[in-house]
């Protein structure tokens, strides 16, 4: 695996100086959470930024807090360390609004410490009038404070050409986007996908901690496998509607979620092997396919199921065969994310899933497969013809006489036909039904 890498910036700050509604405004879109609760961002977002020739990458992470001793606390200050390890450039956040807060000071400490090149970044500052105004903050230790507004944008162009300036002439041309493949990881929360995360990409971007829920913003990186050029996310776990209380940060969380599920290409759904597949696995299952997403289903921590892991693992799949017959094209990979196990064989199944859902048969295949159908089911003699209308996801056409709707069994065979010759695991297959002109939904 391959990490495509270009110069980094990142923004450092306690928690609740703007740094997610700052983010936002410098990547142009809204990817961070933004509230007023401090401590909303807990992950590492990361968001490409072009001005003027020069490309990089920025990062919003946790708000630097100190005195807490709790074990979430210290893996997301943890985090925070590896960020400005990794980073060429610092953005110290702080509010025009707070002068003098201890916080700060103790901020500008860790990061003279680090030694890294830091520009003081005064947001809120919609007031500021003379450079004057800024003489409290160079009390921090860094001489030519830049004021922001983040709300709304007031010298944030001022500021990216200071950015640019400190980074160089080491610069990338913009290039837009192009992914092979977009993957969203989903799941319950706790089931392991920070850690399946971290795995794939070896080192620690998403906080892993044994407290749920502990990753709200959706996480995206990028690397290469087996040739393919991924753009991975990790989201926020999905918990059942009547758990999640309304305008929380958790619900927001949940949306965003099911968004990168509705975007992308292709999703790994993650359960965790000792408490098996529950309702809320199935309605997520049922949304993947309902929105022509391919799909793979991991088993996680397969390495702390007791007892045989063989006869577990052929219990589990006759259970799975039985409660996931809507989708009996389903892959189901079994991993302990922790272990680093079978990992490469669940990333080969999402490529042949998102390979699958690129599928067109030729229109002589179509003809042979539903000349077989009718030969061997009397019930669908009547079908007049059967073509594909596009791939990406695979949706085909189905045409019936005058009076004879199709009952779904019969579209089921059809189906069950076209995966006879062409499996297409992993993705799921649409046909629509044409009965003189009227178009009935499968």
């Amino acid at each position: 695996m391959e990490k495509i890498t270009k110069k980094v910036v990142a923004i450092i700050g306690r928690p609740n100086v703007g740094k997610s509604t700052f983010f936002n405004r410098m990547v142009g879109k809204r990817v961070a959470i933004e509230t007023e609760i401090a401590g909303a961002t807990r992950d590492r977002l990361f968001g490409e930024v072009s001005w003027c020739g020069t490309v990089f990458d920025l990062i919003d992470v946790a708000g630097v807090e100190t005195g807490s001793k709790s074990e979430l606390t210290k893996s997301m200050q943890d985090g925070v360390n590896l960020v400005i390890e990794n980073a060429d450039l610092v953005l110290f956040l702080v509010d025009w609004n707070d002068k003098n807060n201890e916080m700060d000071k103790n901020v500008a400490r860790m990061l003279k410490k680090a030694g890294k090149p830091v520009i003081l970044v005064v947001n809120k500052a919609d007031n500021v009038k003379r450079q004057e105004d800024l003489e409290e903050f160079k009390r921090l230790g860094y001489q030519n404070p830049v004021p922001v507004s983040a709300i709304s944008g007031k010298s944030t162009g001022d500021l990216l050409d200071v950015i640019v300036k400190e980074l160089g002439t080491n610069t990338i041309t913009p290039k837009s986007k192009v992914f092979d493949i977009d993957l969203a990881i989903i799941g319950r929360p706790n089931v392991g996908k920070s850690t399946l995360l971290n795995t794939i990409i070896g080192e620690k971007r998403a906080i892993v901690s044994s407290e749920a829920g502990t990753t709200r913003d959706i996480i995206d990186v990028e690397f290469f496998h087996k040739g393919k050029k991924f753009l991975i996310s990790d989201t926020a776990g999905i918990r059942r509607p009547g758990k999640i209380s309304k305008d929380t940060i958790e619900s927001f969380s949940v949306i965003r979620t099911y968004q990168a599920l509705k975007d992308c290409d292709a999703a790994i759904l993650v359960i965790d092997a000792e408490e098996g597949l529950v309702s809320l696995d199935t309605n997520i299952l049922g949304k993947a396919k309902e929105w022509g997403k391919s799909i793979v289903l991991a088993i996680n921590k397969i390495d702390l199921v007791p007892g045989d892991k063989d006869e577990y693992m052929g219990r589990m799949i006759w259970r799975l065969q039985k409660e996931l017959n809507f989708v009996p094209w389903l892959p189901i990979v079994f991993i302990s994310a922790e272990q680093d196990e079978n990992l490469n064989a669940l990333l080969s199944q999402v490529v042949n899933a998102f390979e699958a859902r690129q599928t067109v048969i030729p229109q002589e295949e179509l003809d042979l497969i539903l000349a077989n159908a009718k030969e061997s089911n009397f019930q669908v003699y009547n079908v007049k013809s059967l073509k594909q209308k596009k791939a990406n996801p695979p949706i085909f056409e189905i045409t019936f006489p005058a009076k004879a709707k199709p009952h779904f069994t019969q579209i089921r065979y059809i189906e069950n036909k076209i995966r006879d010759v062409y499996p297409m695991n992993g993705t799921p297959v649409f046909l629509d039904n044409i009965v003189l002109g009227k178009k009935y939904k499968k």
